[in-house]
C-alpha cells in the first residue's frame, strides 16, 4: 500500500504540549484573581474547649 503524503504534518501542537498550556494558563489565571481580590486567608480564633463545656451546661 502506498501512503499519500509521505510527510507527517508539521507546526500542529500535540496532545502533551496542549495539556502543558492548559495547566499553565489555569494556574496563572488562578494567580491573577488572587492578586486582586487578595483574600483574607486568616483563621479566626477558636474559643478554649473549657469555655464551650462551660456555656454547654449552662443551657
Amino acid at each position: 500500500m502506498k501512503k499519500y503524503g509521505g510527510r507527517q504534518p508539521t507546526g500542529t501542537p500535540s496532545l502533551a504540549w496542549s495539556s502543558v498550556v492548559v495547566v499553565v494558563s489555569l494556574l496563572a489565571g488562578a494567580s491573577i484573581v488572587h492578586n486582586i481580590f487578595k483574600p483574607d486567608l486568616t483563621l479566626p480564633q477558636i474559643e478554649s474547649t473549657e469555655a464551650n463545656k462551660g456555656t454547654a451546661s449552662e443551657r
